[in-house]
């Protein structure tokens, strides 16, 4: 064989082979293709799936706080109620005092003695002292209930994705305001430093500050001691990153070093069936990380646990 035959031969069989590889290249990058579509379309699952979960578990924690939202209203409105009954007849007697005053006026000219016996029978002094505060205390429980309505309506609220500068002491001071019920067994202590605002979803955050705050007080029930909580914030840096750290300390079960790894997992619970989903701690997890934030866990089985929330402060010129 010729060498011109054997390199035709060479050049035949390497045509073959690129015209091979071309093929097989080709099929690789519309699998490549269909591969990153299908990734695409998963990613979008997901993120579905994750805005449909953060939404169950907001509206489960609504629900949760339903009962003791209704005591917390029905409290103030019922004793408004009955200050605004006291007050009718309290005005019902300064009606009827001034009526007689104007009769009597016209019938003797010094009506001195009179007066004051009427004033003593009608208990005018202790009504005219005693008008004031109830009127007040009625003021006051209906502002209550604004505000629970107020803070109901944050947490409730959808967000439109947007971030924006929050007072944390503020955003804990209402979540607070909205456990009050759940948490009324325990001692609460709150110690918050004048710290940065930190860009946020109010809302969300919020949620997530409910949702640790419910957790340490079922772990603080779960005991025989005096439960106790305490809710601080400060400024600090870290890694020469400035954040706004929450600190939600009980003095609770506490949390084996085994559960500790596991603890924002989804569905991951110690709870009784029915007492929770295990969703909650996990979805927090995912708020903070969404802020550039992250949680650190510290805890001494049947001692204590603490929760560190650590969110990046908005720099104030």
């Amino acid at each position: 064989m010729s060498d011109i035959e054997v390199y035709k031969r060479a050049l035949e069989r390497e045509k073959k082979a690129r015209k091979d590889a071309e093929l097989l290249l080709d099929e690789k990058s519309r699998d490549l293709y269909k591969t990153i579509d299908d990734l695409k379309h998963t990613l979008t699952e997901l993120s579905e799936t994750q805005g449909r979960l953060v939404h169950t578990e907001k509206m489960a924690s609504i629900g949760q706080m339903a009962a003791g939202i209704a005591h917390e209203i029905n409290t103030p409105v019922g004793f408004s109620l009955s200050n605004v009954n006291t007050l009718k007849e309290y005005i019902g007697s300064f009606t009827k005092f001034n009526s007689f005053i104007k009769s009597e006026i016209q019938k003797h000219p010094d009506l001195s003695d009179l007066i004051s016996e009427k004033r003593e029978d009608l208990d005018m002094d202790f009504i005219e002292e005693d008008v004031d505060e109830i009127v007040r205390d009625a003021e006051n429980g209906l502002n209550r209930v604004k505000s629970i309505v107020a803070n109901l309506g944050k947490v409730s609220r959808p967000t439109d994705g947007k971030l924006e500068a929050a007072d944390i002491n503020i955003c804990l001071k209402d979540s607070i305001k909205m456990v009050a019920s759940q948490i009324k067994d325990v001692d609460l202590e709150t110690s918050f430093e004048d710290i940065s605002p930190v860009m946020t979803k109010e809302s969300e955050l919020q949620q997530v500050f409910i949702n640790m705050l419910v957790n340490a007080s079922h772990a603080c029930s779960d005991t025989d001691r005096k439960g106790f909580i305490k809710v601080s914030t400060m400024n600090t840096t870290k890694n020469d990153q400035a954040f706004v750290v929450v600190i939600i300390q009980d003095n609770g079960k506490g949390i084996a070093p085994g559960n500790i790894k596991k603890l924002f997992n989804p569905f991951f619970t110690t709870k009784p069936v029915g007492k929770g989903t295990g969703l909650g701690l996990s979805i927090s997890y995912g708020i903070i990380e969404q802020n550039g934030g992250h949680i650190e866990v510290n805890s001494e089985e049947d001692e204590w646990t603490q929760f560190s929330i650590f969110l990046p402060a908005e720099h104030v010129c």
